[in-house]
């Protein structure tokens, strides 16, 4: 693991003026070979690791070439027109640098460019053939340990490097987001892979550990390795290594990213034990770990969301980054549910049960009794609550007796309209759920019920436990009289509550 973390950082290190041309080959491919699901952000992450290459690491746009979705013979292409370059550079007396970087779908037979493949082992050669003198392959895809023939890694809690003797880099180093048998995988949360998504916001300035302005490979590695095993080994699939091989020489600047090249910096106080969430512009998604020592992230200019999040609550607020800027992090005001929970209110999460009544607005039946259980949980300013109602009465329709029985649910998304120990909350809410009508000679009839409407929720300490009330106000659509129909309907229901 300290080889490969001293074979990419010296591979992306800027270099002095005029020594080092830096070339890239970035390919982003959402579609596979037959019966591979089409991947939601792979051609999202081959944009996002381009435009950190383009801002931080030197990379000019001309020389970071980007392919969307190509074929193998553009692929094959895209090596040949750079090596060109790598040529004429090498002519020039530079010492040429080559990024290969793939994110999509791979198996044992190699990358998956739609039904088209190119193997390992010709993506070896093509990248250890160019005539660059430093060459870093980094696949981001299922199988993509094969490349790498490792067949597992873990992250440990630090890494030392060692550095060759000579003046220059020179070799080749391959790297892969996964071990061999292992799956790649996106996140609808970070938007993206979590490798990649780990990888950007590291040479951001997420992963400058020692807080001097300058993300090494080190520090980069460390941070990716960490983050992708952290963020993967609570999923389904089970956690994610990152493994690598190379033979890598030399010895160069260790400087994988200068975060003095950003548009703008935004320095985060220290805050250890907390987590900032941040979204920008250009789809930025962040979420850094506070420290014992300030960080300082690289970021394009423009308008962010930033939340912290800490164990004794959450905080947020808005700021406007402008080209050129370096800003202090200004100060987060708490949510409406952390001041509430300084009064005496509610703790992030409640469950609740309780009775009331429903009106479905079905003709002759009137409010109909109602048990309700559910629960509510704060998602930063929002608070989710579901429930679950069973309603069961009796009406009479033009001297049409019938019985009900209703099974349905609901969630809705609620916000706190006031601070304080007594907290009213509201917001929309949509639900399903399907009613049963069973007459006098027992004939029955059923249907489905969809709703939509407001709900809200009041409530208040008492002792150990808090009570109040949930209700709702809205539309049914249901089938009535073998028609489609839709009748206003609400509920109300007393309950009792238990935070957790």
């Amino acid at each position: 693991m300290r080889h490969l973390a001293l074979a990419v950082l010296l591979a992306l290190a800027p270099a002095a003026a005029g020594a080092l041309a830096r070339y890239a080959v970035v390919v982003g491919s959402n579609v596979g070979v037959q019966g591979r699901p089409q991947l939601w952000f792979a051609e999202r992450d081959a944009e996002r690791f381009r435009r950190t290459l383009v801002e931080l690491g030197d990379f000019t746009d001309d020389d970071a070439v980007i392919l969307r979705e190509p074929s193998a013979a553009q692929v094959r292409a895209a090596f040949t027109a750079t090596e060109a370059r790598i040529t004429a550079a090498r002519r020039l007396g530079e010492h040429p640098l080559l990024v290969f970087y793939f994110s999509g779908h791979a198996g044992s037979g190699g990358i998956e460019l739609g039904s088209e493949r190119i193997s390992f082992d010709e993506l070896r050669a093509l990248v250890a053939d160019s005539s660059a003198e430093a060459k870093v392959a980094i696949v981001d895809a299922c199988e993509a340990g094969v490349l790498t023939q490792v067949k597992g890694a873990s992250a440990v809690p630090s890494l030392d490097f060692p550095l060759p003797s000579d003046e220059r880099v020179r070799g080749t180093a391959f790297i892969a987001s996964t071990a061999a048998g292992e799956a790649a995988q996106e996140s609808a949360a970070i938007g993206g892979s979590f490798f990649t998504h780990h990888l950007e916001i590291g040479l951001r300035g997420a992963a400058d550990a020692d807080g001097d302005g300058l993300v090494t490979l080190g520090e980069a590695f460390r941070y990716t390795a960490a983050q992708t095993l952290a963020g993967t080994v609570s999923t389904e699939t089970g956690a994610q290594h990152a493994t690598y091989d190379f033979k890598m020489s030399g010895r160069g600047d260790v400087i994988l990213s200068d975060l003095r090249r950003a548009d703008a910096r935004l320095r985060l106080p220290r805050d250890p034990g907390v987590t900032y969430v941040l979204r920008g512009p250009l789809a930025i998604l962040a979420e850094v770990a506070g420290t014992t020592k300030p960080i300082t992230l690289a970021l394009p200019a423009g308008r962010y969301r930033v939340e912290r999040r800490a164990e004794d609550g959450r905080a947020a607020g808005d700021l406007v980054l402008d080209h050129g800027a370096v800003q202090d992090l200004p100060p987060l005001a708490p949510t409406r549910y952390e001041l509430a929970r300084a009064k005496g209110g509610p703790k992030p999460g409640l469950l609740f049960a309780g009775v009331g009544g429903t009106w479905l607005g079905l003709p002759g039946l009137g409010v109909a009794p109602t048990a309700r259980v559910g629960v509510r949980k704060e998602v930063g300013p929002i608070g989710l609550r579901v429930r679950l109602d069973y309603v069961g009465g009796s009406g009479n329709d033009g001297g049409l007796r019938y019985d009900l029985a209703y099974f349905g649910g609901a969630v809705a998304a609620l916000y706190p309209l006031n601070a304080a120990r007594i907290l009213v909350e509201v917001g929309p809410e949509v639900g399903y759920g399907y009613a049963w009508q069973r007459l006098s000679n027992r004939q029955s009839f059923g249907s489905g019920v969809l709703w939509a409407g407001g709900a809200g929720m009041v409530t208040a300490p008492v002792g150990p436990v808090r009570v109040g009330l949930d209700f709702s106000v809205g539309i049914n659509e249901l089938r009535l009289n073998q028609h489609a129909t839709v009748r206003p309907g609400g509920s109300l229901s007393f309950l009792a509550i238990w935070g957790f």
